[in-house]
């Protein structure tokens, strides 16, 4: 009779992983309608290549963790993957300055040790487009050394002529501290030829010519105002 007993359980059902792939959309309109004043790409994301996406610092990117900056000479950590940082002694502040705030002077010794880390990392990698482009956006968004960062925009370029987001931000340099449109404006073409659907270069490029249109705009005013009214 015993043997007749069976004792049953609850088996467990096993779930089968199955990958999904994740995009984004983002609208995408005409660059050269001005309407919106802006436009962006269309973008599609594969979680299985997002290993492989670059992207640039941000101000509060740029902003090291105490940890990350004890770290620094030791560990040496690709550019591509400093971490996010919490913001301290900056502010992301929109009003087009560079996002430092001095406060009690924490800020300044956080932008000191990311710029020794910068230079220490290009010691070892003098000719990697990334990390050139990104000192060069940290010496332009925070330092304010527009020199330095036009020079290593210029570098990142040279080291990977076909990087549209250093093209980008060259022109992005050029316009706004130069307002050379026509210099401007070439970088930007190259950029958008090179890189077609990075909403990031997109973006920039229709930012520049909404703000080209306006000057031109003002520039028509102020020759109309001057002109002598015809009797």
């Amino acid at each position: 009779m015993k043997s007749l007993l069976m004792r049953t359980g609850s088996m467990p059902v096993q779930t089968r992983f199955i990958p999904t792939t994740i995009s984004r959309h983002n609208s995408v309109e005409s660059l050269s309608t001005y309407g919106d004043r802006f436009s962006a790409g269309k973008i599609s994301i594969d979680a299985k290549s997002a290993a492989g996406m670059r992207r640039a610092l941000s101000e509060s990117d740029v902003i090291r963790s105490e940890r990350m900056s004890k770290s620094v000479v030791g560990s040496k950590p690709s550019p591509a993957r400093i971490p996010e940082e919490e913001e301290q002694g900056f502010s992301g502040g929109g009003g087009g300055g560079s996002g430092f705030s001095g406060g009690d002077g924490g800020g300044y010794e956080d932008r000191s040790r990311m710029g020794d880390y910068y230079r220490e990392m290009l010691k070892s990698n003098p000719n990697s487009s990334l990390l050139l482009m990104n000192y060069g956006k940290f010496l332009y968004e925070v330092e304010r050394d527009l020199e330095r960062a036009e020079e290593y925009y210029g570098r990142a370029i040279l080291a990977d002529p076909g990087d549209g987001e250093a093209l980008s931000m060259y022109g992005k340099l050029i316009w706004e501290t130069k307002r050379d449109e026509e210099r401007a404006q070439c970088y930007f073409d190259q950029a958008v030829n090179a890189s077609p659907d990075d909403c990031m270069v997109l973006g920039s490029y229709a930012h520049f010519m909404w703000e080209a249109e306006d000057d031109d705009e003002e520039e028509e005013e102020l020759m109309v105002g001057a002109s002598p009214a015809l009797v």
